[in-house]
């Protein structure tokens, strides 16, 4: 699967663990989290696969956001993902 990053901020984070944009500060569990989840998502080869990993709560966008999808982190999504 494709994963494209729309702000700088998120692809810092899953490359480097931080960000240089001090607006955008995570806990470090929520920051493994998100690289789990790229991860996962990096690693699925159908788009299909994703709606059974209840954990990621994955879902195609609607409205002004048609052709996007969205997937959730969150603090239970660490357990779920391993």
């Amino acid at each position: 699967m494709i994963v494209t990053f729309e702000k700088e901020y998120l692809r810092d984070l899953y490359e480097t663990g931080k960000t240089d944009d001090k607006k955008y500060r995570f806990q470090p569990e929520i920051v493994r989290k998100y690289k789990r989840c790229i991860d996962t998502l990096l690693d699925v080869s159908k788009i299909e696969a994703l709606y059974v990993m209840n954990a990621l709560n994955y879902e195609v966008l609607k409205g002004n956001k048609a052709g996007l999808s969205s997937i959730r982190v969150n603090t239970s999504t660490a357990s779920n993902l391993r």
